[in-house]
């Protein structure tokens, strides 16, 4: 019998592209376009293991440039998304839900930081006071984000994700004020 789910084990990378990203941070609205990837680990999953597997994330890093137009002349900012730490809670899954034809439910649970290198000019333009604004500004996921997908196949082949909740991001030191805000996340994933 053809095993559909990936083999135990495997390292799985893959790109992603989320173009026209609305953040706001603080008062401000940007819109960005988010290049990079993802690479998961394949393991087992003990509460499913005939239909499922659990996916560890090995490794998470996007990025998206904010023009210096957006920011009344200064300099391009970088807005970087990379793995917080090590996936050792794994929570993110891939479901087969049907054998023919075939289908997957994804769940992608990510907690990760993000970077603003040149946060003075966005957080000026957005009305959020920072201390060391000329320093670059190191935010994290106030919760897990999830984003989901239905796929015919894994590793995607350029599937869209939907973003299950919205991501907070805050200062670790704060975690009661939400700083950048992401409403939509219209990623495309696909294996490389």
């Amino acid at each position: 019998m053809l095993n559909l789910l990936p083999k135990i084990g495997v390292e799985i990378p893959c790109s992603c592209l989320a173009l026209n990203t609305p953040m706001t941070i603080g008062t401000g609205l940007f819109t960005l376009d988010f290049k990079g990837g993802i690479k998961v680990r394949i393991e087992v999953n003990p509460q499913e293991p005939l239909n499922s597997v659990r996916l560890r994330v090995v490794g998470h890093k996007i990025s998206a440039e904010l023009p210096a137009d957006d920011l009344a002349g200064s300099r391009p900012t970088t807005v970087t998304i990379e793995q917080q730490d090590i996936d050792i809670d794994t929570k993110s899954v891939l479901r087969l839900v049907s054998k023919f034809p075939p289908k997957f439910e994804q769940l992608m649970v990510l907690s990760f930081t993000m970077t603003i290198d040149n946060p003075e000019a966005v957080l000026r333009n957005a009305g959020v006071q920072v201390t060391t604004p000329s320093e670059p500004l190191v935010l994290s996921t106030k919760n897990p984000v999830q984003l989901s997908s239905k796929l015919t196949k894994f590793p995607p082949k350029g599937d869209m994700y939907k973003l299950e909740n919205p991501m907070e991001l805050v200062l670790p030191d704060n975690p009661d004020t939400t700083i950048v805000k992401i409403d939509k996340f219209p990623v495309k994933v696909g294996g490389l």
